[in-house]
């Protein structure tokens, strides 16, 4: 036996086994073939290649006998062959040129086609290449105290490593924050600002690439201070920047309106800027002046320079100030001329040596200026400076411009000129504000009559607004008086009607007696007393007649949808007093389930008459239907007779559908129907079941069989009615005779008998 420790390659080949056997010699041939499977060995599955030259993918397999090798590409569809491109060699792939194109997963195929075997090897092959610029850092402007980020990324195989690099000094340091594709440089400052380079590199080369960051600064403007200047003189306002990158630019604007300034708009204003032009590095400082020539009060308000660069914007006020000389104002509260009044007692008149006056009503007088500075006011009479008292004058608080003198006249010679003063350190101006002697009103309303009615007038009173006419004093009240024609005035009847702005007033006179005559005046009266009285007018009242048409009080829309409150009023009785109301309503129209109005003019009937007894002047109707509008006809009735018909509308809000027929929706009423019908229907026939099935189990026969006279079994069934009991009996005879007609024959005791067949006894 010959026996192999280990089997080689070699070891293959044919054997010669010999020997003697029975004294002879002999030998035999033996062929010694080796299989070995197809392995792979010294095959990375990922390899990378250079970018540019020619590479080879490696890819080494072995058996018994030896394997055939082949590649592809993207899967098996993709066979490679020897050409311009690729070269299949005993060691693995080359591939000419590389480019990142060729990046893949490759196939290296082992096959034996004596065996049928064949194994792959699946190789990832990635293409190294120098980086290539995916974000290339740009110039960037950062704002000072602020966090900069610039990006820069690059493609690259292997990843890239970035160095960053400041005027050629890398980058190194708490403020400086990288990442995979940017650079962070917190809070930054003026100090940050250069030329910076991002570097990227690997095994196949690196790239690089500078950049600019600027710093940007936002304008420092400098404080500014008030401004004064006289009324007509020229005011210089200047802002100044301390700095600012990039250069700032100053305009103007008003602080309350926030209108620019602009001297295109207004031509005296005028604006100086410097000249220094901008700096690529360092900080600018800059000025602008607005100058407005004349000055005058129109300026006297708050100014803001702005200042701004794409950093920032910045804005400061300044307050310019012109001065001017006090001017008073003449308008609605500061008056020229006021009016009081003495007060007296009944022996005499303020104008009479025998009058007894006491002190008089005291009377608010103001004073108004404008002037810058704020103006110091005072009061004089007949030149003497008036001081405060608290008797007959009293000084209020100034405030803002605005003096109050408060005089209390107790004699004549308190009415006249006043004199207000106002002064700053600019001038002084004066005004008189006269004190006049108030009336009672002078000139007497004018008195129009607008309708008569038998138990009332109406009158149009016009007053006058003239402060003369009413004695300086507004009218508040009109007295009106109304006599008999054949009495005196000391006989009269008088009401008093207060008067508002207005310079009509409609008067309404009532309680008078129809079919009379009446002489009626007015008078105008104002805080002082009664003016003149108007000429008299002479009506007569109209006779007793039919009440008014009523007039309606509530609104059209019903606050239910079944029901709706109506309220009402009759303006004139017609000179007898009404006694009953007469309320009827009929429906116009309604909106169906589709939401459409239907018109039921020509359908609806007016309903029975209501009468509600006076003075009840509200009725709710009731039981009416929803969504609908109804006509309603209150008529007011007299001892003469009733009233005129004005017809109202009403309008009911929508219902629940079903909660009347008339507003069921159609198809809903119709399957109602038929359920009712339905049921009334299996329900008579469960109770005739029911009956059929009792009578069958106690007489043997059932109601269909008594109703048919089919019953063979004679059996007395008593059915007792009441009053008059009823004996019903049954015959068990099975005769073929005709049936003969029903007889009903009355015992003693009340029982009627009724044959059911022929022939048969009871």
């Amino acid at each position: 036996m010959l026996h192999f420790e280990k089997l080689e390659p070699t070891d293959a080949g044919l054997y010669t086994c010999q020997g003697v056997y029975d004294g002879l010699p002999d030998q035999v041939k033996i062929e010694l073939t080796l299989e070995k499977k197809i392995s792979f060995h010294d095959t990375k599955l990922e390899q990378f290649i250079k970018a540019g030259q020619d590479q080879l993918v490696q890819c080494h397999a072995s058996s018994i006998p030896g394997p055939e090798i082949a590649w592809f590409r993207h899967g098996i569809s993709t066979n490679l062959k020897n050409d311009h491109k690729y070269q299949i060699t005993n060691d693995g792939l080359v591939i000419k040129n590389v480019q990142i194109e060729d990046e893949a997963i490759y196939l290296c195929q082992a096959s034996v086609t004596s065996t049928g075997e064949i194994k792959r090897a699946q190789i990832n092959v990635q293409v190294m290449h120098q980086p290539i610029w995916d974000v290339k850092p740009i110039d960037t402007d950062g704002v000072n105290g602020q966090d900069i980020v610039v990006r820069c990324k690059a493609n690259a195989k292997p990843v890239p490593k970035y160095s960053w690099f400041r005027n050629g000094i890398m980058l190194v340091g708490e403020r400086y924050v990288f990442t995979a594709d940017s650079l962070r440089i917190l809070k930054s400052n003026v100090n940050d600002r250069g030329t910076y380079t991002c570097e990227a590199e690997n095994n196949s080369g690196k790239i690089s690439a500078n950049f600019r960051i600027n710093i940007l600064v936002g304008p420092v403007i400098a404080p500014l201070e008030e401004v004064r200047v006289l009324e007509g003189n020229e005011a210089r306002l200047k802002c100044i920047v301390r700095e600012a990158f990039p250069k700032a630019q100053i305009t103007w604007k008003y602080a309350d309106t926030l209108e620019n300034i602009s001297p295109s708009s207004d031509s005296s204003i005028e604006i100086v800027a410097d000249s220094i032009e901008d700096s690529n590095d360092n900080l600018v400082g800059s000025w602008s002046e607005l100058r407005i020539k004349p000055a005058d009060r129109r300026y006297n308000r708050n100014i803001t320079c702005v200042a701004s660069n794409k950093a920032e914007v910045n804005e400061r006020q300044v307050r310019l100030i012109v001065e001017y000389k006090p001017t008073l104002l003449i308008n609605s509260e500061s008056k020229e001329f006021y009016y009081s009044w003495l007060n007296v007692d009944s022996s005499g008149s303020s104008g009479s040596s025998s009058s007894h006056v006491s002190r008089g009503a005291s009377v608010l007088m103001t004073c108004i200026a404008t002037g810058e500075p704020k103006p110091q006011i005072t009061w004089f009479f007949k030149t003497e400076q008036i001081k405060h008292d608290n008797v007959k004058y009293i000084l209020h608080k100034q405030q803002s411009g605005l003096s109050q003198l408060e005089v209390i006249p107790d004699r004549l010679e308190d009415f006249g000129d006043y004199q207000c003063k106002a002064e700053n350190t600019v001038g002084s101006s004066y005004r008189n504000i006269e004190l006049r002697m108030a009336t009672s009103p002078s000139l007497p309303p004018l008195l129009i009559l607008q309708a008569t009615k038998p138990e009332s007038v109406n009158f149009q009173v016009t007053v006058s607004n003239e402060a003369e006419s009413n004695g300086g004093l507004p009218i508040h009240t009109i007295k009106a008086q109304w006599r008999f024609l054949n009495s005196d005035w000391s006989n009269q009847n008088e009401k008093n009607f207060p008067v508002s702005n207005a310079e009509r007033l409609l008067v309404h006179v009532g309680a008078l007696m129809p079919d009379t005559e009446y002489l009626f005046r007015v008078a105008g009266v104002n805080k002082v007393g009664l003016g003149k009285w108007s000429q008299e007018i002479k009506i007569k009242t109209l006779s007793r007649r039919q009440p008014d048409p009523i007039r309606v009080l509530s609104k059209e829309d019903c606050a239910a949808s079944t029901k709706c409150y109506i309220e009402w009023t009759s303006d004139s009785n017609g000179g007898s007093p009404i006694r009953d109301y007469l309320v009827k309503w009929r429906r116009l129209s309604y909106k169906d389930s589709s939401n459409k109005h239907v018109d039921t003019n020509r359908l609806g009937r007016w309903s029975d008459v209501v009468i509600i007894k006076a003075p009840i002047t509200n009725y709710e109707i009731t039981s009416i239907l929803p969504n609908s509008f109804y006509e309603v006809d209150v008529v007011a009735r007299n001892d003469i007779g009733p009233s005129a018909s004005q017809p109202f509308r009403i309008r009911t809000l929508p219902g629940q559908i079903g909660e009347l027929e008339a507003f069921r929706k159609p198809n809903e009423s119709v399957i109602n129907r038929i359920i009712l019908i339905c049921g009334s229907i299996i329900a008579a026939i469960i109770l005739f079941i029911i009956i059929d099935v009792l009578l069958l189990m106690k007489f043997d026969c059932g109601l269909l069989a008594i109703l048919t006279k089919s019953c063979t079994n004679q059996k007395e069934i008593t059915i007792d009615f009441k009053p008059t009991p009823t004996k019903i009996v049954q015959h068990t005879n099975k005769s073929n005779h005709p049936y003969k007609p029903i007889s009903q024959t009355e015992d003693h005791t009340g029982n009627a008998s009724i044959p059911l067949r022929p022939n048969e006894n009871v």
